[in-house]
């Protein structure tokens, strides 16, 4: 099975191509890079490069694979939107993955607490709890002081993420001194994005034509067209 794998969530890209057989990746080349915001120029071309370097054409390709969110509202639409598109195309199976799942999924061989996050802005994060593997609680939109409280119960804990370590210098001192954090957070990724991906797809299937990324919480344009609508609504009454 030839696998393509894909995350814009944050401002890094990861791609990778992998070929399984037997449950195994036999063959895979992967990629990280940092395009300041230009995920979208980008992306398809280097999804072509990709496919070229391997001799694998996109009709070869057996699965689509993306994330489905929390993470930048555009970037998490520029992946899942290029991948339907040549889902569509060409007729091979999609799927995504909750983002902090994946990251997770990196370091899914470490005994304990595991927080997973993504820099939400204005400062909050994203972010979702596990223990030994298993998640402990939904995504969350959260400020450092309320990822303290839900972190205060565990002796330690590894911070792992694209921002783990953004996290790490806005808790408190006595937080800082029981977390770990991991400094290759998301290296490789779209490896585990591919793996992930792959069991969700022979488990479940592919998506529902009419998934679209998952938001924990409203984007800013969405706020103001409800304050648009409430603020005619009251003009109205």
């Amino acid at each position: 099975m030839n696998v393509l794998a894909c995350d814009t969530a944050t401002a890094v890209m990861h791609l990778a191509l992998v070929r399984f057989e037997e449950d195994k990746p036999v063959f895979y080349e992967t990629s990280a890079t940092t395009l300041g915001n230009r995920h979208s120029e980008l992306l398809i071309p280097r999804i072509l490069e990709l496919c070229g370097r391997c001799n694998i054409d996109l009709k070869d390709l057996d699965l689509l694979v993306c994330t489905s969110g929390p993470g930048s509202f555009t970037g998490l639409r520029i992946a899942m939107s290029t991948l339907k598109g040549i889902s569509l195309a060409t007729g091979k199976p999609l799927v995504s993955v909750p983002t902090l799942d994946v990251y997770q999924g990196c370091v899914n061989t470490y005994p304990g607490a595991v927080l997973a996050t993504i820099d939400a802005k204005k400062q909050r994060f994203y972010a979702a709890l596990f223990v030994d593997g298993q998640r402990k609680s939904e995504d969350l939109d959260l400020t450092a002081q309320q990822i303290e409280q839900l972190l205060s119960g565990y002796p330690s804990v590894l911070l792992t993420g694209a921002d783990a370590s953004l996290l790490a210098h806005k808790l408190s001192e006595p937080l800082q001194e029981k977390v770990l954090v991991d400094t290759h957070a998301g290296a490789n990724l779209a490896l585990v994005l591919a793996e992930m991906g792959r069991k969700q797809y022979l488990e479940r299937g592919s998506d529902d034509v009419g998934k679209g990324p998952s938001y924990v919480r409203k984007s800013d344009a969405e706020i103001a067209l409800q304050k648009i609508i409430h603020s005619l609504e009251v003009l109205h009454d």
